[in-house]
C-alpha cells in the first residue's frame, strides 16, 4: 500500500521574449531579488527557507516591482503551509491578494490565486480547489510571465489528475512545457525535468508504463548530463521504482528502493522520502509473499515514524504491519492493529485515502474467511466512493456560502448603523425645531422647511441607493465582457428548489482559442468571445440560459427539451459558430467549437444518484473526447445501457471504457465542412 507525494517544481523567475516581432507588456521584476528567490528554491529546505524569505521580505520597499513582491509573499505563504501552519498561510495569502488586486496585473492575480488553491489542495481539499480553479485560469489567459504560466498550468494538471481527467491534465502539462520553452536560464533544465516527471506520473496512473519509462529515461539522461542527479535523482528513482513495481518487476523495484535507502538514510532532511521508501519496500515484499522480510523493514520504518509523526503518519506503516501479521498467522493481533488504524482514520484521513484503506482491510478479512465482516467493509467503501467527491464539493460550496453570508451580514450591519445615525440626526433636528419654535416663529418655519428639504434629499438618496443595489445585483450574475449570465447565476438557479422534468445541458468550448490570444492578441480573443455569445443567443430559445462558464467555455441550459431534439440543437450551435467568420478590426477569423451535451436528469436518475454537477461532468468528459477526436464536433450522451450502480465508477473515471463496454450510447454531430476548410 505505497503512499506517494506528487512533487511540483513551482514558481521560477524568468523574463518573457517578444513574439512575432511584438513587444509584450511584461510586468517588471527586481532581478537581484529574483535571483535570491531562485537560490532559496535551489536549497529546497523548508526549515531554513522561511527565515531566508523573511530576510528578503524585510528588504522589500515601496519601489520594489509588484511581481517580485507577490512572488516573495506567496513563497512565505507556501512555507507556512508546508510547515502545517495553515492559518498563517491564509493570512499571508489575504495580504498578497490585496496587493495583486490593487495592481490589476493578470500575472499577479493568477499567481496568488494559484498559490491559494495549492494550499487548499495541500490540506486534501481537492474538490474545493477544483471548484475555484477558474479564479487562477481566467487571469492566466492574459498573463505574460512564463514562470506564472508554468506554475498555474502545473497546478491545474495536478488537480485534473487527481480527478482522473487525464486528457485535461496532459493538456495543461503541454502548456507548462510551452512556458519552459520560452526561457533560457539556470532553472530551465530543472523545470523541463520536472515536467517530464509529472508526465511520467500521469502515464503511470493510466497504466501506460512504456511511455512512463520513456519520460523517466529522458529525465534521468538530462539530469545526468547536466549534473542534476544529486538534486532530482531521488524523485526520478522513486517514480521508476513505482513503475517497475506496477509492472510486477519486483526484483528491479526492490533494487532501486535499496539504492534509495542507502542514499537517504543519513539525511535528516529526507525523513519523509526515507520512510516512503521503507514502506514501499514492505509493500513489494507483501505482494511477493515475503512476509518476514516485509515485517522487518516495516518495523524499522514504524520506529522512525513514531519519532517523526509530523514528517510521516505512522498509522500507514502500523496498518501494513497488521496486514503482515494476518498473513503470518497471527490473525487476531493483525486484525486488531488494522481495525485500530481504520477507526482512527475514519474521521482524520481524506476520503480518497480512507477508501483505499478499507479495500486493504477487506482483503485481509477475506483472506481469513471472515466474509460477513468483509462485506460490511466493502459496502462502506462503496458508499464512501460514491459520496466522497460530492461531499467535498458540497463542503466547498458551504464554505463559499458562509463567506458570502458573513460579508453580506457585515454590509447589512454597516447600512443599519448608517440608518440609525440618520434617525438620531433627525431626532436631534426635531428637538432643535421645538426649541426654536418656542423662541422665534420665523426661525422655526425656516427650520421646518430645511427639514423637509433634507427629508426629500434623503428619500432621493434612498431611491438612488435602491437603483444602485439593483444594478449591482444584476452585475453580480453577469459576465462583464459578454453580458451573458455567469457561473454563479446558474449555480444559484440549480441549488434552489426547482422541478426538473426534461432539461438538458450543452457545454461548448471554442477550439484553439489560446492560439487566437497568442497570435492575434487578447483584443481579438475578446471579439471572438463577444460574437460567439451573440450567435449562441440567436439560436437559443428565450427559455434557455446561455452562460459564460469560464474562459472560452459556454454552457447552454435547455429547459423543457426532448432528448431526441438535442442533436439538432447541437448541430445549430456548431453551424452558427463555424459557418461564418468573425470580424475583428480588419481581420476575418474562422473558428469552430467542440461541444458535449446530455439530458438532465440523465436516464431518469434521481438527484442523489447523479446531481447536476455530476451530469455536467459527464458532458465535460464527452466534450474533451470530441477535442481528442478532431474538434469541430459535438458528442452527446444519449442513453444509459446498464444499471447505474454497476457502471457509476466507470462513468466517473473512464469514459472510453464506458463507451467500449456499451455502458452508454454516444451520438456524434460534426460541424460545418466550410469551417474545417477555412
Amino acid at each position: 500500500m505505497p503512499k506517494f507525494l506528487l512533487l511540483i517544481v513551482l514558481l521560477f523567475s524568468f523574463q518573457v521574449t517578444p513574439v512575432d516581432g511584438q513587444e509584450l507588456a511584461t510586468p517588471a521584476v527586481d532581478q537581484t531579488i529574483e535571483d535570491r528567490l531562485d537560490a532559496v528554491l535551489n536549497a529546497a529546505n523548508t526549515e531554513t527557507s522561511l527565515q531566508q524569505l523573511t530576510d528578503i521580505r524585510n528588504d522589500l520597499t515601496a519601489d520594489t516591482p509588484i511581481m517580485t513582491r507577490v512572488r516573495t509573499l506567496s513563497y512565505i505563504a507556501l512555507d507556512h503551509a508546508y510547515l502545517g501552519n495553515y492559518d498563517k498561510a491564509f493570512e499571508q495569502i489575504e495580504e498578497v491578494r490585496r496587493i495583486a488586486m490593487q495592481s490589476n496585473l493578470a500575472d499577479a492575480q493568477a499567481e496568488v490565486e494559484a498559490t491559494a488553491l495549492l494550499i487548499v489542495a495541500m490540506q486534501g481539499k481537492i474538490s474545493a480547489a477544483m471548484a475555484n480553479l477558474n479564479d487562477a485560469l481566467i487571469p492566466l489567459e492574459k498573463a505574460q510571465i512564463p514562470r506564472v504560466k508554468y506554475f498555474v498550468n502545473n497546478l491545474a494538471a495536478y488537480l485534473y489528475q487527481q480527478r482522473s481527467q487525464f486528457d485535461r491534465a496532459l493538456e495543461h502539462l503541454i502548456y507548462a512545457a510551452d512556458a519552459v520553452a520560452e526561457t533560457d536560464d539556470s532553472r530551465t533544465l530543472i523545470r523541463l525535468i520536472s515536467t517530464k516527471l509529472q508526465i511520467a506520473n500521469l502515464y503511470a496512473q493510466q497504466k501506460n508504463y512504456a511511455l512512463a519509462i520513456e519520460q523517466l529515461d529522458d529525465a534521468e539522461q538530462l539530469a545526468t548530463d547536466n549534473g542534476l542527479m544529486a538534486q532530482l535523482g531521488t524523485e526520478i528513482m522513486m517514480q521508476r521504482a513505482y513503475v517497475e513495481s506496477a509492472q510486477e518487476n519486483f526484483d528491479t523495484a526492490l533494487g532501486i528502493y535499496e539504492q534509495l535507502k542507502q542514499r537517504l538514510k543519513d539525511n535528516p532532511d529526507q525523513i519523509n522520502n526515507y520512510l516512503t521508501v521503507l514502506n514501499n519496500m514492505g509493500d513489494v515484499d507483501i505482494r511477493i509473499g515475503r512476509y518476514e522480510e516485509a515485517k522487518t523493514v516495516l518495523q524499522e520504518a514504524y520506529s522512525i515514524a513514531k519519532l517523526n509523526p509530523q514528517q510521516y503518519n505512522p498509522d500507514v506503516i502500523h496498518f501494513n504491519l497488521g496486514y503482515v501479521d494476518v498473513y503470518l498467522g497471527d490473525v487476531e493481533q493483525g486484525l486488531a492493529e488494522m481495525q485500530t488504524v481504520v477507526k482512527n482514520a475514519r474521521e482524520a484521513w481524506p476520503p480518497s485515502e480512507f477508501e483505499r484503506l478499507l479495500g486493504e482491510y477487506a482483503e485481509a478479512l477475506i483472506h481469513v474467511n471472515r466474509l460477513n465482516q468483509a462485506i460490511d467493509v466493502l459496502l462502506e467503501q462503496r458508499r464512501l466512493r460514491e459520496t466522497a467527491y460530492k461531499g467535498d464539493q458540497q463542503k466547498s460550496i458551504a464554505e463559499l456560502q458562509n463567506l458570502y453570508d458573513s460579508k453580506d451580514k457585515a454590509m447589512q450591519i454597516e447600512l443599519l448603523s448608517q440608518k440609525n445615525e440618520l434617525n438620531q440626526q433627525l431626532i436631534e433636528n426635531e428637538s432643535q425645531k421645538r426649541t426654536i419654535l418656542t423662541l422665534f416663529v420665523v426661525v422655526a418655519l425656516f427650520a421646518m422647511i430645511l427639514v423637509v428639504l433634507l427629508y426629500r434629499a434623503a428619500r432621493r438618496s434612498n431611491r438612488e441607493l435602491k437603483v444602485a443595489n439593483s444594478m449591482l445585483a444584476e452585475q453580480s450574475v453577469r459576465d462583464p465582457l459578454t453580458g451573458l449570465l455567469n457561473r454563479r447565476a446558474l449555480q444559484d438557479k440549480l441549488r434552489a428548489p426547482h422541478k426538473v422534468a426534461h432539461d438538458a445541458m450543452l457545454l461548448l468550448d471554442v477550439d484553439h482559442f489560446k492560439r487566437i490570444n497568442d497570435n492575434l492578441g487578447h483584443a481579438a480573443g475578446d471579439d471572438v468571445l463577444i460574437e460567439v455569445s451573440k450567435r449562441l443567443l440567436q439560436v437559443s430559445r428565450d427559455s434557455d440560459l446561455v452562460v459564460r462558464w469560464g474562459g472560452e467555455e459556454f454552457l447552454i441550459y435547455l429547459t423543457n427539451t426532448e432528448q431526441s431534439k438535442l442533436p439538432g440543437m447541437a448541430k445549430r450551435m456548431l453551424d452558427v459558430i463555424g459557418s461564418t467568420p468573425i470580424k475583428s478590426g480588419d481581420r476575418e477569423i474562422w473558428i469552430t467549437a467542440t461541444a458535449g451535451f446530455i439530458s438532465y436528469p440523465f436516464a431518469d436518475l434521481q438527484e442523489n444518484q447523479m446531481g447536476w454537477e455530476d451530469t455536467l461532468q459527464l458532458a465535460d468528459m464527452v466534450l474533451y473526447a470530441g477535442k481528442v477526436h478532431g474538434r469541430n464536433q459535438a458528442w452527446g450522451v444519449m442513453a444509459l445501457n446498464k444499471p447505474f450502480a454497476e457502471v457509476q465508477n466507470l462513468l466517473e473515471t473512464d469514459l472510453p471504457g464506458a463507451i467500449e463496454q456499451d455502458a452508454i450510447s454516444v451520438e456524434i454531430i460534426h460541424g460545418p465542412e466550410q469551417a474545417k476548410d477555412a
